[in-house]
């Protein structure tokens, strides 16, 4: 059965990214696109081969062969698109952050669930062949005892650069800044290789209001429920990043190097005193590699009405981590995550 999948949000990051992996998922079709501007949807569906194009999302939910609609819009809008998604009977699959806030995302999650549809988040990074295997690896007792693992996921620029003038500098849109951009990617692979919760953080970030209202930076430490400690940098002050996942386990150290951010990239190196192990990606084209098979993915929990890999309940935690390196941050104390 094939899906059809509609964008709202046809910025860069969906024309370069999903929407090229719509094009080649197996069993799914693009068969809608909406903009404010007609013109700019017609060009958007044009160059990449969308059935339609529609001038409003009302519009396009009301369209027969729409399934799922991917939502990547700025971030203050997610939560009343991903509403109205649901109760038009479609299932969502939202950009990360899921929402600005806790009750936001409690909100979509029983949008969701009242109208019986499926709720996915983008986290692209759990569906890299290298930390799909770095979680069996430590789910199977076979990396022993993990106390300490890092990731990082950063990029490069001057401190005095200019930040620009889209939505992601503009508080009231994005709600934080590099934090919300780049530092989910690593704080939720953390969660997903390990498969534990975080339970507090210590953090630190270059955020002054009203000076500088989004950090650019952020350094947290995470405590997680089984007894591991993590560390994550991530910002745009970091050039020649080395965008790694490091797990230290008593039996073997596992590394992904370069593994962590959007393409399929890097390489898995396994270490240990019976086993020594070097994989290369991508072994296929790295671009649209990781969103194939988190659509995939999605496509699959729907026809089988399973729960979504990464669902409505990791976007409302990452919501609640975020918040609370926020906190700790701006008081300089440990913040636990409250559940």
């Amino acid at each position: 059965m094939t899906l059809g999948w509609g964008i709202i949000g046809i910025g860069g990051h969906a024309s370069r990214f999903m929407a090229p992996a719509l094009s080649r998922a197996a069993g799914t079709e693009l068969v809608a696109v909406a903009s404010r501007s007609l013109e700019r949807a017609q060009d958007f569906a044009a160059r990449h081969k969308a059935k339609r194009a529609y001038d409003s999302l009302e519009k396009m939910l009301e369209d027969p062969a729409l399934d799922v609609l991917y939502v990547a819009t700025p971030n203050n809008l997610h939560a009343e698109q991903t509403i109205m998604a649901a109760k038009a009977g479609k299932h969502v699959y939202c950009e990360k952050p899921m929402a600005l806030t806790v009750a936001e995302c409690e909100r979509m999650i029983k949008a969701c669930n009242d109208n019986k549809v499926k709720l996915g988040i983008d986290f692209q990074n759990r569906f890299h062949p290298a930390h799909v295997e770095a979680r069996r690896l430590i789910q199977s007792g076979e990396a022993g005892e993990v106390n300490v693992v890092k990731a990082q996921y950063a990029h490069g620029r001057s401190r005095n650069a200019p930040r620009g003038s889209g939505w992601r500098n503009d508080p009231e849109m994005a709600g934080a800044g590099a934090l919300v951009g780049t530092g989910v990617h690593p704080i939720d692979l953390l969660r997903f290789v390990l498969g534990s919760e975080i339970q507090e953080v210590r953090a630190l970030t270059d955020e002054k209001p009203p000076v500088q209202p989004l950090d650019s930076m952020a350094y947290v430490i995470l405590s997680f429920t089984k007894g591991t400690t993590g560390v994550v940098i991530s910002g745009m002050l970091v050039p020649r990043s080395d965008d790694d996942l490091v797990i230290y386990g008593s039996k073997m150290k596992i590394t992904g190097k370069g593994t962590v951010g959007m393409p399929l990239r890097g390489e898995l190196i396994i270490e240990g005193d019976a086993v020594s192990l070097r994989e290369t990606f991508p072994a296929e084209d790295p671009i649209p590699g990781l969103y194939i098979r988190a659509i995939e993915a999605f496509n699959k929990c729907i026809l089988e009405n399973t729960a979504p890999p990464s669902s409505g309940y990791d976007g409302l935690e990452m919501v609640k981590i975020v918040d609370a390196i926020l906190e700790s941050s701006r008081t300089g104390r440990a913040v636990k995550i409250m559940r």
